[in-house]
C-alpha cells in the first residue's frame, strides 16, 4: 500500500477533503474531552485513587463517562451528552466541570433555564474561571437579566486586567441595562487603554451626546478632529454640538470655516442656514444665501436639494417656513425658466396647506416642460388636494391624449381621481388591467400603486376580501413592502379579523417609520379594536400631533377618548372634524 504524505491530505484548491476535515474534528473533540478530564480530576471533590490494583476504580470510569458525553456534545447528540453529565454529577455533584459541561449541553438545546442553573452552579464552586463565568454572562444576558451579566463581565475584567475584550463586553452590558452613565465610564477605561480604539471613540462621544454632556462632547469632537480623521465631518458634528449647547456664535464660527475651505461641502452650508435661523439672524442667512448662488462650485440642481431640506425642517419647525420660502424664490430669481423650481415651490405650499396657492406654480412647470410626464402628474395631484376632481380629470385626459405610449401610468392616475371623485365602479374598470401580476415585471412601482388604489376601491365597496387578497399577493413577493403591511392591517382591523397578526404588522410598520401619522394612525386603530385604550390614546395623539389636520385620526382618537370615559376630549375632537370638512 503507498503511503500517504502529508500534502495529500490536501485537495488542489488547498481546503481539506470531507473525510479528513471530519477526523481532524473527531480528534479535536478527543483532544478537548482529554483536557477536560484532567480539569474533571482537579475539580473533583474526590481524591484521585493511586497506587489501587483495581482495574476499574471510580475516578477512571468517572474519566471514560465523561470523555463518552463529551464525545457526544462534540458530534451534536446533546441530549443524550446531557444525560450522562447528570448520571456524574450523581457521583460527584461537587465537580465545577460537570456542572459546566451540562450547562454548555443544555444552552445547545436552547433549554436556557436548565443551562443557567448548571452554569451558575460551576460558578459557585469555582469563581475564579473566566471561561465559566463568560457563558453565565451570556446565559443572563439572552435571559435579559442585565444586572446579573453586568456583575459577571464584572468580574471577567477583574480576572483579566488591562485587557479590551471584556471591558466591551461590559460596557455593552451597561447599555442594555440602559446605564448610559456605567457605560460611558466603561468605554473611558478602555480609551486610557487603546487611545486610537475608533469604536470606543465613537461609543464615548454617542453616550456623552445622549447623556447631554455637550461640553465632554465639544472636547472630544476636538481631539478626534487633531486626529486628522475625516475633519470635515467631525466639524459638522461640532457645530451641530455648538447648536445644543446653545453657543451659536461658535457654532456658526465652524459651520463657516468648512465653508469657506471645502464650498463644495452641502452639510456645512447647511449648517450654517440652520444655525442662522435659530439665532433669528437674518442678516447672515440672507449674505450665505446670496454667496450659495454665487458660487459655480455648486450645482443648480444641489441647491435645489439643499432648498429641498429646508422644507422638510419646516415641516417640524415652523421658523423655518418663511427662510424656506425666501430660499427657494432667491433661487428662482436666478433660474426663472427651469421648472423644477416651480415644483418645489408648489410643493412646500402644499406642505404648508396652501394647496391653492400651489396650482399656478405647477402650471408654470407644465408649461415649461410640456413634455415632461411629471409635470402633468403634479398638477393633477394638486387638483386633487383641491378635491378639484373636474380639472384633474381634464389634465388626465389631455395628459393620456399626448403620452399615448404611457396609457397604463396615466390609467392608474385616472383611476386615482376617480376613485377620490367617488366613483368607485369606474375606477375599479381603470385598475383592474393594471393590477395584474404581469405588470408588475415591467413596472413594480406602477403595479403597486394599481394595487393599492384598486384594494381601496374594493373595500369600499364591500369586498374586503379581495382587498386583502391583494395585499396578501404583494408581501408574498416583497415582505418588506410596509405600506401593504399598513394597509392590510387597516383592513384587518376594520373587519376585526386577525388582529393579532394586524398589530404585528402594524408595529413592523411604524418600527420602520416612526414618523408615518397614517402608519401610526393604523397602529392605534387596531390597538382600539383590541381594547388597548391607553395605548391606543398615545400613538394615535402621536399621530395627530404629526398630522393636524387628518380628520380620520381625529375621528379614532374621538372614538379612544369617548373609551377611556373623556367626553370633554372627545367632543372638542369632533368639534376640530366640523371645522376642517366645513373648509
Amino acid at each position: 500500500m503507498p503511503m500517504i504524505t502529508p500534502c495529500l491530505m490536501f485537495r488542489k484548491t488547498g481546503k481539506l477533503s470531507a473525510n479528513r476535515y471530519r477526523l481532524i474534528i473527531y480528534f479535536y473533540a478527543l483532544f478537548c474531552a482529554i483536557s477536560c478530564c484532567i480539569l474533571l480530576s482537579s475539580c473533583s471533590s474526590r481524591p484521585a485513587l493511586s497506587g489501587s490494583s483495581q482495574s476499574d476504580s471510580l475516578a477512571q470510569a468517572s474519566t471514560r463517562e465523561f470523555v463518552a458525553a463529551s464525545l457526544l456534545s462534540a458530534q451534536g447528540n446533546y441530549r443524550s451528552a446531557a444525560n450522562r453529565y447528570l448520571k456524574l454529577l450523581t457521583v460527584e455533584p461537587s465537580n465545577a466541570a460537570i456542572h459546566y459541561a451540562l450547562s454548555k449541553a443544555y444552552l445547545s438545546l436552547g433549554v436556557l433555564d436548565s443551562a443557567r442553573i448548571y452554569s451558575e452552579k460551576s460558578v459557585l464552586l469555582n469563581p475564579g474561571n473566566k471561561y465559566y463565568l463568560s457563558v453565565l454572562a451570556g446565559l443572563a444576558h439572552q435571559m435579559h437579566d442585565y444586572t446579573r451579566a453586568s456583575d459577571l463581565y464584572r468580574q471577567i475584567v477583574a480576572l483579566e486586567p488591562g485587557s479590551v475584550e471584556p471591558l466591551s463586553s461590559l460596557a455593552l452590558e451597561y447599555l442594555a441595562a440602559d446605564q448610559p452613565e456605567k457605560a460611558l465610564a466603561v468605554f473611558k477605561d478602555i480609551l486610557s487603554i487603546d487611545p486610537k480604539d475608533k469604536t470606543a471613540q465613537a461609543q464615548v462621544l454617542l453616550m456623552e451626546i445622549k447623556l447631554l454632556h455637550y461640553k465632554d462632547a465639544i472636547k472630544r469632537v476636538m481631539e478626534l478632529i487633531r486626529q486628522g480623521d475625516e475633519k470635515d465631518k467631525l466639524r459638522l458634528t461640532l457645530g451641530e454640538l455648538y447648536i445644543q449647547a446653545g453657543d451659536f456664535d461658535l457654532a456658526f464660527k465652524t459651520f463657516r470655516e468648512v465653508v469657506h475651505e471645502n464650498p463644495r461641502f452641502i452639510p456645512a452650508w447647511l449648517g450654517v442656514f440652520e444655525v442662522s435661523v435659530q439665532s433669528k439672524n437674518q442678516s447672515v442667512f440672507l449674505e450665505y444665501l446670496n454667496r450659495l448662488n454665487n458660487t459655480s462650485q455648486i450645482s443648480f440642481k444641489q441647491k435645489i436639494e439643499l432648498a429641498k431640506l429646508f422644507v422638510v425642517r419646516s415641516v417640524r419647525d415652523s421658523s423655518f417656513v418663511q427662510p424656506s420660502i425666501t430660499m427657494i424664490d432667491e433661487i428662482g430669481r436666478r433660474n426663472k425658466n427651469n421648472s423644477l423650481v416651480y415644483v418645489l415651490r408648489g410643493n412646500a405650499k402644499i406642505l404648508h396647506g396652501k394647496g391653492l396657492d400651489a396650482i399656478p406654480d405647477f402650471k408654470k412647470a407644465l408649461q415649461l416642460e410640456p413634455k415632461n410626464v411629471e409635470m402633468w402628474e403634479n398638477l393633477v395631484s394638486a387638483y386633487l388636494m383641491q378635491k378639484d376632481y373636474l380639472h384633474a380629470e381634464r389634465t388626465v385626459s389631455k395628459a393620456k391624449s399626448r403620452f399615448p405610449s404611457l396609457m397604463f401610468r396615466l390609467r392608474v392616475l385616472e383611476g386615482e381621481v376617480q376613485f377620490q371623485a367617488g366613483n368607485l365602479k369606474q375606477a375599479v374598470l381603470l385598475l383592474e388591467p393594471v393590477a395584474r401580476p404581469k405588470t408588475a415585471k415591467k413596472d413594480k412601482q406602477l403595479y403597486e400603486q394599481a394595487v393599492t388604489s384598486l384594494a381601496l376601491c374594493y373595500d369600499k365597496l364591500g369586498f374586503p376580501d379581495k382587498s386583502i387578497h391583494l395585499y396578501e399577493t404583494i408581501l408574498q413577493t416583497d415582505s418588506k413592502n410596509y405600506l401593504m403591511m399598513n394597509n392590510l392591517a387597516y383592513v384587518l382591523s376594520v373587519q376585526e379579523k386577525e388582529l393579532i397578526r394586524a398589530k404585528d404588522l402594524a408595529l413592523k410598520a411604524v418600527t420602520a417609520e416612526p414618523d408615518n401619522a397614517s402608519y401610526l394612525d393604523t397602529l392605534g386603530w387596531v390597538l382600539f379594536k383590541l381594547k388597548e385604550y391607553e395605548k391606543a390614546r398615545d400613538i394615535l395623539e402621536k399621530a395627530l400631533g404629526i398630522d393636524t389636520t387628518e380628520t380620520e385620526i381625529m375621528d379614532h382618537l374621538s372614538q379612544v377618548y369617548d373609551a377611556i370615559g373623556n367626553s370633554q376630549k372627545s367632543q372638542e375632537m369632533k368639534e376640530k372634524i366640523k371645522k376642517l370638512l366645513k373648509k
